[in-house]
């Protein structure tokens, strides 16, 4: 079976990138922290081994991107909006011939391999749908067999609605669905607040650019106050 993860993400833009995190963090510091964030989700899925690992991105961004994202296919959306770029990120790949399709987002660098293997597990077991649900409503997973493109419809973006009314989609295309562990997002500082604490408690290897990051911010503080 030939499988693709899809990560979504965009250029890393001081002012236009994690502007929720400015204060605390300042506007150069957002868009460094981000670009940990994608970096850490890219060597992700790198890791899994699968035929095929893309980012899907807004016009304009790929220059930006392909350093950060070497090894990657770039995945221009072709309109604004997320069930736009979600549609079409399925639909793109499915057309290329491949058979089960997973989708990340690039805000949770602390995610495993393991609700993505659970994901494909599921779909292999013959779920129409995988959906791995965030903490504050949405989703940051969602995968696929074929291009059941209906349950991005008439969905309310980037509100705590979003994950009950995909589920309302799914069943109203009748579609078997499996949801994964819950995970979370680092959108704002409470966020930002609880990926700090996650990582004081895992492993060194965990979100290493991430990491590195946030050591380097903390210590420019510390050098500042002194």
């Amino acid at each position: 079976m030939r499988r693709a993860l899809i990560v979504v993400g965009k250029a890393p833009v001081a002012g236009h990138t994690k502007t929720r995190l400015v204060p605390p963090l300042s506007s150069a510091d957002a868009a460094e922290l981000y670009a940990a964030f994608l970096l850490d989700t890219l060597s992700l899925a790198h890791d899994l081994g699968w035929e095929r690992v893309s980012l899907i991105h807004p016009r304009g961004d790929g220059d930006r991107l392909r350093l950060l994202a070497r090894g990657v296919e770039l995945v221009e959306q072709p309109g604004d909006g997320l069930e736009h770029a979600l549609a079409s990120a399925f639909e793109h790949h499915f057309k290329l011939g491949d058979e089960a399709v997973i989708l990340i987002g690039s805000d949770s660098p602390t995610l495993g391999l393991e609700p993505i293997r659970a994901a494909e597990a599921a779909l292999l077991r013959g779920a129409d749908l995988a959906i791995g649900p965030t903490v504050d409503g949405g989703y940051y997973l969602i995968g696929m067999r074929q291009p059941h493109l209906g349950v991005f419809e008439h969905i309310d973006w980037s509100t705590p609605r979003v994950f009950g009314q995909t589920l309302e989609r799914a069943a109203h295309l009748e579609l078997k669905v499996c949801s994964v562990a819950q995970w979370y997002d680092v959108d704002g500082p409470a966020d930002l607040a609880r990926l700090q604490h996650d990582l004081a408690t895992r492993r060194p290897d965990v979100a290493p650019h991430t990491r590195a990051v946030l050591e380097a911010i903390d210590l420019a503080r510390a050098a500042q106050a002194r």
